[in-house]
């Protein structure tokens, strides 16, 4: 399974005198109209990257080109939607995941794995606690790229009506009942705070959904205090029986646009900071610098551009393209092609939050990248 715990391994790699094969296939049947359409895909693109190699470095990566084919022919069965596999038999290194949502189709073979593709579907594709309340009752699930999982279902029982107590459920026995109804309530509505708590602290889960009935996702809204209600992004209604394949395929919408909402919340929050001011900076070379120095809180990254870049032999730092030597150390420095997902590693490594964007104009006239600073 893809989690940030994986992406931050894969993003510990130093840039050394290796190469990783990474690949991401789109292994969809609804996308793959023909039979097997993404396995030609992956042939002919590395029949492609090979041709344009040096002898030396085909000799170094047909052996990992080999093992991701003999692995494709045994999986043609039993794939999802994404398919990721990074590769480097010199290092003994060899990752798969699969996941519920497909990836765009990509072959990649660079000194390090290639791990933006999985950065923007994690960041993309957040973690949902989703809740079902109804009564004294509730279920708990977590949608995460495009799966559903249940995890608990949170009873709060009420006592039998006592007859001896109450005689034959007069007035004040209803009156009792309704009491005992109220309190079994109020006891589930907090064992789903704590519950809720729990998730944000241990999973890091910072979105919540809340579905049911109008009078019962109103009722457990206003128990929650103001830092969980800040999490809330939306409401549904469904059967409280409803199946968590249906509950996904309702909730689906709801996430779409919340993660389109924090899209535009993030590009404002880089832009109103004084658009590379004191609390920020925009663009390759300023991003650089800051990276240089550990000094990125949250780095602003768009998914699909290509920006090509140096880094230093010596001291692996990264700087736009130059002709002159290291900056830092005087080392030498040698051109990569994807300088944005190398920046996107290093903020990883230096535990800064990474913000993948799809759609951001003025982001992509400023170079594709930008950053909040620590300090």
């Amino acid at each position: 399974m893809l989690t940030k715990l994986e992406l931050k391994e894969l993003a510990s790699f130093m840039l050394q005198d290796t190469l990783y094969v990474s690949l991401y296939l789109d292994v969809d049947p609804k996308n793959n109209l023909k039979k097997d359409e993404w396995y030609k895909y992956f042939k002919k693109a590395s029949r492609d990257v090979l041709s344009r190699m040096t002898d030396d470095d085909r000799l170094r990566v047909q052996p990992d080109i080999d093992l991701i084919d003999k692995y494709l022919k045994k999986q043609s069965e039993t794939l999802q939607r994404g398919l990721a596999i990074f590769s480097n038999h010199t290092m003994d290194f060899w990752k798969v995941y699969h996941t519920a949502l497909p990836f765009t189709n990509q072959l990649v073979i660079e000194h390090d794995p290639y791990i933006k593709p999985a950065a923007a579907m994690l960041d993309l594709y957040q973690r949902y606690l989703v809740l079902l309340v109804r009564g004294s009752r509730a279920r708990v699930l977590i949608a995460d790229l495009g799966q559903i999982e249940e995890l608990s279902i949170v009873i709060s029982p009420r006592p039998e009506p006592d007859k001896d107590r109450d005689g034959n459920w007069g007035d004040f026995g209803k009156i009792r009942a309704e009491k005992q109804k109220e309190q079994a309530q109020k006891q589930l509505y907090k064992e789903i705070r704590t519950f809720i708590e729990k998730m944000q602290r241990v999973e890091g889960i910072k979105r919540i959904i809340i579905g049911g009935t109008e009078s019962h996702r109103r009722t457990f809204a206003e128990t929650l205090p103001d830092a969980l209600k800040n999490r809330v992004v939306g409401e549904f209604a469904v059967e409280y029986n409803a199946s968590p394949k249906e509950i996904l395929k309702v909730c689906t919408p709801i996430m779409k646009d919340a993660e389109y909402r924090f899209e535009r919340k993030a590009l404002d929050e880089l832009f109103n900071q004084g658009g590379g001011g004191d609390g920020s900076v925009i663009g390759l070379s300023d991003v650089l610098d800051q990276l240089q120095q550990g000094n990125i809180r949250k780095l602003y990254v768009m998914q699909n551009m290509v920006v090509s870049g140096m880094v230093c032999n010596n001291c692996g730092a990264l700087t736009p393209e130059r002709e002159r030597k290291c900056p830092y150390c005087d080392g030498d420095m040698r051109k990569v092609n994807h300088m944005l997902d190398l920046a996107i590693q290093k903020a990883i490594d230096q535990d800064a939050r990474i913000d993948m964007l799809e759609e951001a104009p003025r982001l992509v006239k400023a170079g594709g990248i930008g950053a909040l600073l620590r300090y």
